[in-house]
């Protein structure tokens, strides 16, 4: 099974059982955007907001949710549980959970803010649950959520909304903001996210991407989080004065924390 089906029938097996333990102020979200500021849009496989965060006609909610849950691939699962949970924290999300695929099942690791981290509240694998009461009293069981629920019913909670034509990029050395950034996605990207001004991409890059995002962002450093044709994060940073984009390139890669051991 290729990974963006599995990826898409994990996430829909999480979406129901959510939905009705929700408070009715709550609403839960499926691959939307959330926007934490200007130059912070990140997009998590799943959300749960307040429903004043969502505005009509726009293809992203506001703020910080009260629980996101991410579904890690091979090329997001560094990030997933080192430098994006870490930026989740550094935010004030009260509840991160993460689905990591163990052999042929999946496992479920819950986290909830102490102060400016996280605490690893529980790792469950098949056959073990845990009960949660933030932003909700649920049981976090992975046998029970992703062998009994009917998948179809995410559907209705998927929404396509239209990009509008984005402004001219901002100076090479500034941050890029979500507007500016918004309609310069790769169409073979995994998944896309802006932190911190950086465009941030997800999938399986090497030297001739790195070339072309050098072209679509011009004067930028662009990095690759781990070597060439490995499943990672191609990121776009500003540029620097005492570096080229193109030494920036050149350099070792930095790679981001493996996950733990099993």
């Amino acid at each position: 099974m290729g990974h963006t089906l599995l990826h898409q029938i994990l996430v829909s097996d999480l979406v129901v059982p959510i939905m009705f333990a929700e408070a009715p102020e709550h609403r839960s979200l499926t691959q939307f955007g959330v926007r934490l500021g200007e130059d912070t849009w990140l997009r998590p496989d799943l959300v749960v907001v307040r429903r004043e965060q969502i505005h009509k006609d726009v293809p992203y909610v506001t703020g910080v949710p009260l629980l996101v849950v991410e579904v890690a691939s091979e090329a997001s699962r560094a990030r997933d549980l080192g430098a994006r949970r870490d930026l989740w924290a550094r935010h004030g999300l009260t509840s991160y959970w993460v689905v990591n695929l163990v052999g042929e099942n999946p496992e479920m690791r819950v986290y909830e803010l102490a102060g400016e981290s996280y605490l690893e509240r529980a790792r469950l694998s098949w056959g073990e649950s845990y009960w949660v009461t933030e932003p909700f009293k649920f049981e976090v069981a992975p046998d029970q959520i992703f062998e009994r629920l009917p998948r179809k019913l995410v559907e209705k909670w998927r929404v396509n909304v239209p990009k509008p034509p984005a402004p001219d990029l901002p100076p090479a050395g500034e941050k890029v903001l979500y507007d500016a950034f918004s309609s310069r996605w790769p169409t073979g990207a995994e998944k896309v996210e802006l932190e911190d001004g950086c465009p941030v991409f997800y999938g399986v890059w090497d030297e001739r991407d790195v070339e072309i995002a050098e072209r679509t962002y011009p004067g930028r450093v662009v990095r690759l989080d781990q070597k060439p044709s490995r499943p990672g994060t191609l990121r776009v940073l500003p540029a620097a004065d005492d570096e080229s984009p193109v030494r920036a390139r050149r350099r070792k890669p930095t790679a981001l924390p493996e996950p733990e051991p099993e």
